[in-house]
């Protein structure tokens, strides 16, 4: 946010992000193993997109409850993503971007996921900064969104596993 208002630098917001990186990966280390898996998710961000954070936040979390994750980070082509979605059998998508330039690229992918897998229809997750200023684009995708922060984010994929919540 601060980088956005223009407050602190490209390299303060670099650092920050190497900051936060770090941290997360050792709260990550401390996450209890689960010996049920709930379900196969393949988290990604948009081609070109090159914030990853709250994505790999997202992935991190749903992974520690029990999901099978396979987060690839972003600035992937269609292609990439589609091949992992296959090879995972994952049965939901999570897709982030960030800023409105990524919202085509966004419905491409969607579009291209929807036609290469149409007999078993996985679930999509809108996530991420720009499906925020685009609320309508999920529904009109028949994807779920957007995920306005990790705990929605949790919500959405929860409710695709038991039609509860997540608290």
């Amino acid at each position: 946010r601060l980088w956005q208002e223009n407050k602190i630098t490209v390299a303060e917001e670099h650092m920050a992000t190497a900051i936060t990186q770090y941290v997360m990966a050792q709260i990550y280390g401390r996450f209890e193993e689960r010996d049920t898996t709930r379900g196969s998710v393949v988290i990604t961000g948009i081609e070109g997109e090159l914030h990853q954070i709250g994505a790999n936040m997202v992935a991190d979390v749903i992974e520690s409850r029990g999901w099978n994750v396979r987060f690839l980070g972003t600035n992937l082509p269609h292609d990439g993503v589609l091949q992992a979605i296959e090879e995972h059998q994952a049965d939901t998508i999570g897709i982030s971007a960030t800023t409105l330039l990524s919202i085509p690229k966004a419905v491409r992918l969607v579009e291209a996921i929807r036609h290469k897998f149409q007999a078993v229809s996985p679930r999509i997750i809108l996530g991420g900064r720009a499906f925020l200023a685009t609320p309508a684009l999920a529904q009109e995708l028949n994807a779920e969104g957007p995920a306005m922060d990790l705990r929605s984010a949790l919500s959405l994929i929860s409710i695709g596993e038991s039609g509860a919540r997540l608290s």
